[in-house]
């Protein structure tokens, strides 16, 4: 990668999202469906937040994984 390159030659396009009604479960299944570690939070299609899988972690009643 060039240090040079354009952001658009690197980002992720097909952006996977979480509704701010969405469930803890349906967060946990999308990180372990799609590898992924941070899902955007939307409301009215305006970003709203960054859930991340750390932040899954640290709810002690909660295990993404399971």
């Amino acid at each position: 990668m060039k240090k040079r390159e354009p952001i658009s030659k690197i980002m992720t396009e097909s952006v996977i999202t979480l509704s701010v009604i969405d469930t803890l479960e349906n967060a946990a299944s999308l990180f372990k469906e799609n590898h992924i570690r941070h899902i955007p939070v939307v409301s009215e299609n305006k970003l709203v937040g960054m859930l991340s899988l750390t932040d899954m972690k640290r709810l002690s009643f909660f295990n993404p994984f399971s």
